[in-house]
């Protein structure tokens, strides 16, 4: 499919140009983010903000991103190559939202590519690699998006109970949550 990465060059990369990444690990609830220091045989290096090395043995990594920057207004995420099981699991993530949710994404989408975006196993097929990326990219941001409020929230609960959270996502509405 296209000619794309796997999750090895994918890191090679990232190691290379020394790129911000963000990363999901097998048997850990949360996603570190740092920047691709070193690769060997077994294990990636990523330096934290905070200047801590961690080490993430590479068959342990099930999702990475690299943040890529021309800016500080422009920000984009890369993901590595996706397989055709990839795409599909993720249309059954996109499948397992609610529906206010997947008429959201379906709607920013469609203006963002300027046509109507079907999210759907067949459909999947006709889009073009940079299309593929723009939805791959929304979908994924959307449940990093949630995944790390209900982290949060659930962490910061437990410290501060009264703290007044958004209880909602916008997605591609800035602040003004009076839009629908």
């Amino acid at each position: 499919m296209h000619n794309m990465m796997n999750k090895r060059q994918f890191i090679e990369m990232t190691v290379k140009e020394h790129r911000s990444v963000v990363l999901k690990v097998n048997n850990q609830d949360e996603f570190f983010r740092g920047v691709s220091k070193e690769l060997n045989e077994v294990y990636l290096f990523v330096e934290t903000e905070e200047g801590i090395n961690y080490k993430f043995k590479m068959d342990d990594i099930i999702e990475i991103h690299a943040i890529k920057s021309s800016s500080p207004e422009h920000i984009a995420i890369q993901s590595p190559s996706l397989t055709k099981d990839d795409l599909e699991n993720l249309v059954l993530l996109f499948q397992d939202l609610n529906d206010d949710v997947k008429k959201q994404i379906i709607f920013s989408l469609s203006e963002v590519l300027g046509k109507q975006v079907i999210i759907s196993k067949m459909d999947m097929d006709s889009y073009n690699l940079s299309e593929i990326e723009m939805i791959v990219n929304t979908i994924n941001g959307y449940l990093l998006t949630i995944k790390t409020q209900d982290t949060f929230r659930s962490e910061i609960s437990k410290l501060y109970n009264n703290m007044d959270l958004p209880q909602k996502t916008y997605l591609g509405q800035g602040l003004d949550h009076n839009r629908g």
